[in-house]
């Protein structure tokens, strides 16, 4: 019998991501190290990005017509707030 794979969970890649800042941040890390610590944040911010687009494809948003009456519709999304200049070069 074979096994499921596991389903990947976005609190799973945040909660790396959130280890890899706080490792790169303590300063205690070789540079080789904190290199590969931000690829693997890097990695985890993609598939957290990855994860929360799939998802905001399912989202509908209940609108109320004129008559009272409620109708399903795609959730549309919004525009994402424009960057900062110096914010442009980060990946994330």
């Amino acid at each position: 019998m074979s096994e499921k794979p596991k389903k990947e969970r976005f609190e799973d890649h945040l909660r790396t991501l959130e280890e890899v800042v706080k490792a790169i941040e303590s300063g205690s890390l070789s540079l080789e190290e904190a290199m590969e610590k931000y690829e693997a944040g890097v990695a985890a911010h993609a598939k957290c990005k990855e994860i929360l687009g799939q998802l905001e494809k399912k989202i509908e948003q209940l609108v109320r017509q004129h008559d009272g009456t409620l109708v399903a519709r795609p959730l549309e999304p919004q525009a994402a707030p424009k960057k900062k200049k110096a914010d442009e070069d980060l990946p994330f």
